[in-house]
């Protein structure tokens, strides 16, 4: 096991390549600490080169990089993404800790640092429980625990899938929770620095609770004030009037949404009255809008007697309505339906729909039928 593992603030070292294999080295000492165990990889350099990739095999970490490699070799591993990805994971090994004496278990864990989160297996959390996990959390950063690494013959281990390992490395955070784990930890609590719950959901399998800890917490305040004062900005007022100034918004748009309306269902009824005065059958429209053509036919439908068909073109495709007094429109629908492939509906009034035809030949059929 490598005991750079032990002490997550060594960030720094020099050693020596073993072997490449498909741009890939392994060293005889590393500090990088590759994606495993629900921890998200470091990153870092390489003799000044960027870290590209790190790739387990078995208990080996190669390493890539964008470039050739020669000794001696000198490792640097980013401090704040080592931080803030060793905070996550000591942070679900106490939740795990504090769950297990509510009988319950984190059943799935996101720790992508932009968007770090848990999945509790019930369904029944409240924000009472949620700010008592809160609480709980924070408690145990300000006591400051220390956090204990030991070793044990993993056949002596009560959960049988730890057998198959011949040494177990034990994570201990006080009386907390103590749980098998090869990953990266805070040396004591007070490493993790903030704890802060940010939203929850439920879903099929429990209750998912987002949160945001150590300097990824001091980001997020960060983002989200430039956002507000953003905001604030494009709307010209102060930020602790902004809220204000949204619902203020949002109740003008309504207003707005329905004046709007309005102002289309006139322009609407005075269209359809033009169309009315033409005395053919079959009224040929330019719109590009086909629910233009429902709304004209849901409006003209009281004011016609007999049948009419109006229909425009747009995009090679004909959006068409039959109107009808009679109840006829339907089946005039059905009989176009045997000649053309055709989507829509309606009733016996109106029906609207829609097709890919030739203009002309389609208004020759249309007209037989009608």
């Amino acid at each position: 096991m490598n005991k750079n593992y032990d002490d997550f603030t060594i960030i720094d070292c020099i050693t020596n390549i073993i072997e490449e294999k498909e741009g890939y080295y392994l060293f005889k000492d590393t500090i990088f600490f590759g994606e495993k165990g629900g921890m998200k990889g470091d990153k870092g350099t390489i003799n000044g080169l960027e870290v590209k990739d790190l790739k387990w095999d078995g208990d080996k970490l190669y390493h890539k990089v964008d470039g050739i490699l020669s000794d001696p070799i000198t490792m640097h591993v980013d401090k704040e993404t080592r931080f803030m990805n060793t905070a996550v994971q000591s942070v679900l090994h106490l939740l795990d800790g504090y769950y297990a004496k509510l009988n319950l278990y984190l059943s799935s864990v996101g720790v992508n640092l932009e968007n770090q989160w848990y999945e509790v297996n019930s369904k029944d959390i409240s924000v009472e429980d949620l700010l008592k996990v809160q609480e709980f959390i924070n408690d145990i950063i300000h006591q400051d625990i220390k956090m204990n690494i030991s070793y044990m013959n993993g056949r002596d281990y009560p959960d049988e899938f730890y057998h198959q390992f011949e040494t177990l490395r034990l994570i201990s955070f006080g009386t907390i929770n103590t749980q098998p784990c090869g990953t990266l930890h805070v040396n004591k609590t007070s490493q993790i620095e903030s704890f802060q719950i940010l939203d929850y959901e439920k879903n099929s399998r429990g209750t998912r609770v987002y949160f945001t800890c150590n300097h990824m917490t001091n980001n997020k305040l960060l983002n989200s004030y430039n956002l507000l004062k953003s905001c604030a900005q494009a709307c010209c007022v102060k930020k602790e009037e902004l809220l204000e100034k949204v619902n203020d918004l949002l109740i003008n748009n309504k207003i707005l949404k329905k004046e709007l309306a309005d102002l289309k269902k006139e322009l609407i009824e005075q269209k359809a009255l033009q169309l009315l005065t033409n005395n053919q059958k079959i009224i040929e429209y330019t719109t590009t809008d086909a629910t233009e053509i429902r709304d004209l036919a849901q409006t003209m439908i009281n004011k016609i007697k007999g049948t009419k068909a109006i229909l425009s073109m747009a995009n090679d495709v004909i959006n068409f309505a039959i109107i009808s007094s009679v109840d006829k429109a339907r089946d005039i629908l059905e009989q176009l339906k045997t000649h053309y492939s055709i989507t829509g509906g309606g009733n016996n009034k109106i029906v609207t729909a829609k097709l890919s035809a030739d203009k002309n030949e389609f208004i020759k059929a249309l007209m037989s039928i009608i």
